[in-house]
């Protein structure tokens, strides 16, 4: 006959039961704009929890295989399209794919048990940030402009939180704001910030953004003369089909240039610059700003409303950059005017010295602990 055995256990601290696995979706359109910064919110998350499940809904653009896919997560493509631009066509294809992308997105959210949807702006944030809604999920949204775009302004009535980039931000809706700053590379708190060029700028960081820059691109003959008299080099990030013209017209006027259509170490390519010329996206302005690099910002000239002139007036208020709007046929010459006052040593420094406000460089980290705060007020 057995006998009976009691023992005694004691609970050490792998027996503690595991928190519950969080599991979120991240909704960003195809362009850098948005998902750069969703991409930054992604990697805090993850930093902030490790077990965290994150995955992507897309559009299916090439720049999400390259930032999405190649990081490891998973991203599903939704039928869905723009209506801002396209006005009567854009609202027509977006009745037609509505009942396909809906029906996507349901699919995907019983099978994935989202415990939260991000929506970080761009219209292929609007319907899963709206089908969370209605399906009982937490929602929270990034908006990234001074002045809030179409999407935002939509999901501003859907949402429960909203991050924003700048203090100033306002829309109307049920959503509950909190300025956070917008999310940039963390590897930029390594780049040194005070340095200034020891006589007179001479390294040039020209950056189209993620999918370049007409405009800048066809500016170069116009400065070239200048860049060759101030003995400039310059990093020149361009258009993909533009790559041939572009170093060609360096390659004329004997300027030293490095073109590249992509460019994958930002930190090291803020950090060689003196001076900048860029596009005025809330990304680059919001990094170029936490790099403190004097900037010449050309706003997007087809841009929805004035958002990126809006998002360049921050730092030329401080008088950290010039601002020149791209209209012809005076563009180039007021783009070589204001470049050479950029290349000037005294406007240069009092540039670098003026005391800007800096934006956080902390707010991947207080946005995604945000959003695990939401979840866990509704659990």
């Amino acid at each position: 006959m057995e006998r009976a055995v009691s023992a005694k256990f004691e609970i050490g601290p792998t027996d503690r039961p595991l928190a519950p696995q969080r599991r979120v979706i991240v909704a960003a359109s195809g362009t850098g704009g948005h998902l750069i910064p969703a991409m930054h919110i992604a990697s805090a998350l993850k930093k902030a929890d490790a077990n965290c499940v994150i995955e992507f809904i897309g559009a299916g653009r090439p720049l999400e295989e390259k930032l999405i896919v190649e990081k490891g997560f998973a991203r599903h493509t939704i039928a869905s399209a723009g209506v801002k631009r396209r006005r009567l066509s854009g609202i027509v294809q977006f009745l037609t794919r509505l009942p396909k992308g809906v029906t996507q997105i349901v699919s995907l959210y019983r099978s994935f048990r989202p415990d939260v949807v991000v929506g970080v702006g761009g219209y292929v944030s609007v319907l899963p940030v709206v089908v969370a809604r209605c399906m009982g999920i937490p929602t929270w949204i990034h908006e990234a402009e001074r002045t809030p775009g179409l999407a935002n302004k939509v999901l501003a009535f859907f949402a429960d939180k909203m991050s924003t980039a700048f203090p100033d931000t306002k829309v109307r809706g049920r959503v509950s704001i909190v300025h956070t700053g917008h999310p940039v590379r963390e590897e930029l708190k390594a780049v040194d910030g005070a340095h200034i060029a020891p006589d007179a700028p001479k390294r040039l960081l020209i950056l189209g953004g993620s999918q370049g820059a007409r405009g800048l691109d066809e500016m170069v003959p116009h400065v070239a003369s200048l860049l060759v008299e101030r003995k400039v080099e310059v990093v020149h990030q361009c258009r993909p089909d533009a790559m041939e013209q572009v170093v060609n017209s360096y390659r004329a006027a004997g300027v030293p240039a490095h073109v590249v259509s992509f460019i994958d170490d930002m930190a090291g390519a803020y950090r060689w610059s003196d001076v900048i010329i860029s596009r005025a996206g809330a990304s680059s302005v919001a990094e170029i700003a936490c790099v403190n690099r004097p900037a010449i910002f050309v706003p997007y000239p087809y841009q929805q409303g004035t958002h990126q002139t809006d998002n360049a007036l921050i730092l030329v208020e401080q008088k950290k950059a010039l601002l020149v709007e791209e209209t012809q046929p005076e563009f180039s010459g007021r783009i070589q005017r204001a470049l050479g006052d950029l290349l000037n040593p005294s406007v240069f420094r009092e540039m670098k010295q003026a005391a800007g406000i800096k934006p956080s460089q902390d707010a991947a980290t207080t946005i995604a602990d945000g959003i695990f705060s939401l979840i866990k007020s509704r659990s």
